[in-house]
Parts: C-alpha cells; structure tokens; sequence
C-alpha cells in the first residue's frame, strides 16, 4: 500500500471524525513540518501528518529517534483549551495510556509504562511520545513506535521491536486510526485523570530505585506514587518529592 492509499484509507476508517489527514512516504520529522505548517497557516482544526520513516526523528531535548521503516511515526496537531504547565505532563501520561490501550485493541499485546513519555515491552522501549506546545492551547502529539525493524537492537540496546514480524499495511492503518480516534476522543476530558489509577498498575518504575536528572540536577530516590497530575513522587533522603518533569536515567531492580 503506497502513501497515497494509505491515506484514503485512513480518511475512510476516520471518517466520523473532521480530521486532515496527510501521509508520506518519508518525511525528515512530522512534528517539524507540522510546527512549519502551524506557523504559517495557523491552526484551523485536527489534522494527522503521518510517514512510514523519519529522516530526522528527534525526542525529548532534540535527541535522534530512530524512524526507519517498520515503525508508525505521527503528528496529530490539535486545540487543547485546557492544557497548561501544570497538566501538560498529565496530558502525555493519558496519551501513552491510549497507545497502551490501541496496542492491546489491534495487536492483543500488554505494554508498560516509563514516566513519563516511553512504553515497553519485555523490558525495552518500543514507542515514544513527544508533546509540542507551539501555541498557546495547542499540542502537537508526537508517536514513534516500532512495530518490526530488523536491526533495530544493534543501533539501540535499550530498543525493543514490539511484533516479530512485519504487519500487513491493512493492520497499521488499523493500529493508527485506533491510536487517532483514541485521541480524538480522550483529549477534550484528559484532565480528569481517570486513567492514572489503571496506568499506574502498568508503571514499571513502581516501588524502584531511579535516578531522575532534572535539568542539571540528579536526584535519587525510591518511586512510590504519581499525583494527580501525573507527577513522580520519590521517597529520597530528605522526605518524598514530586515532579512534573524529568527523566528517569537509571533504574535498580528492574
């Protein structure tokens, strides 16, 4: 299936929703062409921007995210009248539970979570979620997630595939659309934070020893609870902490 079936296809399975869908082949990153689109044209409603690979995938702090063929790699740029600092991470915690939730829908596979943007499965990340404020109230929800890249673990160790196989391309329209209307349908209510007691359930970093570095700090300490806005709490030397930003560099007993 080519670019351009893809996408009508994608246009039929989305159909119930106003969506602008647009899908290549390859592309250098699809959060920074929707970031150059949103600049020049403003936002005017949802729109997917989608590539079967990435020339130049980046992460969190601009880092290389590997984005060749055998993965899903999307934008969904869309208006979020609630979203601010306080809940942003809130926002990216219920976005990884809708991956966990069309992965099990489409692939029958259970998933884990790393605070606050990474899954895993069998103990390797296998999706990343980027979230991109460029306007005030608007996100652009980055996914990358690897389906099936032959040598995908000898660039990456700590990469993981989450099939063994290559899907059909009826299948990761599938997995796509399920992942959109999964979103479309959550954000306007993200806030609410009924997800987090399932999602911590699925927190791999529960009851473990982790080195969060958060800008040019490092703090230690034991996971032992999310808040309500989805911030880490540790148990470190001087009391429990919580954060709402963040990454978790080193885990013990995992």
């Amino acid at each position: 299936m080519n670019s351009s079936k893809k996408e009508a296809y994608l246009k039929i399975l989305l159909n119930k929703f106003q969506l602008e869908i647009n899908w290549w082949r390859s592309i250098d990153s699809t959060n920074l062409y929707a970031k150059q689109k949103l600049a020049a044209k403003g936002y005017s409603g949802p729109v997917l921007y989608g590539s079967d690979e990435q020339t130049s995938g980046y992460g969190k702090q601009s880092r290389h995210f590997i984005s060749q063929k055998g993965g899903i790699y999307l934008s969904l740029v869309i208006k979020v009248p609630q979203l601010n600092w306080q809940n942003q991470g809130l926002l990216t915690t219920g976005i990884a539970w809708q991956l966990y939730l069309a992965i099990k829908e489409v692939f029958h596979l259970d998933t884990q979570f790393k605070w606050v943007n990474d899954l895993l499965f069998k103990g390797k990340k296998i999706a990343g979620i980027l979230v991109e404020v460029p306007q005030p109230q608007v996100a652009i929800i980055g996914i990358g997630c690897n389906l099936y890249q032959d040598h995908l673990h000898n660039e990456l160790k700590t990469a993981g595939n989450l099939l063994t196989k290559i899907p059909s391309e009826k299948q990761i329209c599938q997995f796509i659309a399920q992942i959109t209307e999964n979103l479309l349908e959550f954000i306007p209510h993200f806030d609410q934070s009924n997800f987090l007691p399932k999602y911590k359930k699925k927190l791999a970093l529960m009851n473990h020893e982790v080195v969060l570095r958060v800008g040019k700090q490092i703090i230690q300490g034991k996971v032992t609870d999310l808040t309500q806005q989805a911030n880490l709490v540790l148990e470190t030397e001087t009391g429990l902490k919580s954060f709402n930003a963040g990454e978790v560099t080193k885990v013990r007993n995992f």
